[in-house]
């Protein structure tokens, strides 16, 4: 029994992982309801970029707490060497859609540009700060962990991208707002693209070096 314990990490104690993966997940969903609704009401990419990152972020973090559930269930069946590929995994499935939504925001901000529209500033105003609050929460739970697990790592990064992207919304709410700048979303939205593609690839390379190390 002790040498079960010995090999496996702090972090790995599923308990405390799984209540903070489900904390932050009830987290994400309030928010994402909220962000989207607001996003196709108001007509802003940046939130609605914000949105889309987040689902994206749900579907990830639904994969992490089932590899955790999986460790906890299992941990008999499991050796270090699959449970560290089972995190590889997930880690690249993180990077990778992470990537596709940098690219799909990116095309999105080149027509906005384009084909500039009117955006309710008032109501993103307000929805980016409550998204940068939850944000920044998320960020300072995992803080700790963000060197220790390649999962919670890659929700880190998603709280970190989430922030970045809140608060390029809420800049360009305020000067659209107080300066009637249209131009200030799609801008922003092509901020939210360079943050989400350096995640990406750093979840992609972390989980490929682990994958290659089996």
């Amino acid at each position: 029994m002790s040498n079960k314990i010995l090999s496996h990490s702090e972090i790995d104690c599923i308990q405390p992982k799984t209540s903070l993966l489900w904390a932050i997940l009830g987290l994400r969903i309030a928010l994402f309801a909220i962000e989207l609704g607001t996003a196709i009401w108001s007509h802003s990419l940046s939130l609605l970029a914000g949105a889309g990152h987040l689902f994206a972020d749900l579907l990830t973090l639904g994969l992490t707490f089932i590899a955790a559930w999986v460790v906890q269930c299992q941990p008999s069946d499991l050796t270090t060497q699959t449970e560290q590929r089972l995190k590889a995994w997930i880690g690249l499935i993180n990077g990778i859609s992470l990537g596709a939504i940098a690219f799909l925001i990116a095309l999105e901000a080149v027509k906005q540009l384009q084909t500039i529209e009117s955006v309710a500033s008032l109501p993103m105003l307000l929805v980016a700060g409550l998204s940068l609050a939850v944000n920044a929460f998320v960020v300072y739970l995992l803080y700790r962990y963000r060197d220790r697990d390649l999962n919670l790592r890659g929700v880190f990064l998603y709280g970190v991208a989430d922030a970045t992207s809140a608060l390029s919304a809420l800049g360009a709410a305020s000067v659209m707002y107080w300066f009637d700048w249209l131009w200030a979303d799609a801008a922003a939205s092509l901020l939210v693209v360079l943050i989400i593609s350096f995640s990406a690839l750093s979840l992609i390379r972390s989980g490929w070096q682990m994958l290659r190390q089996d």
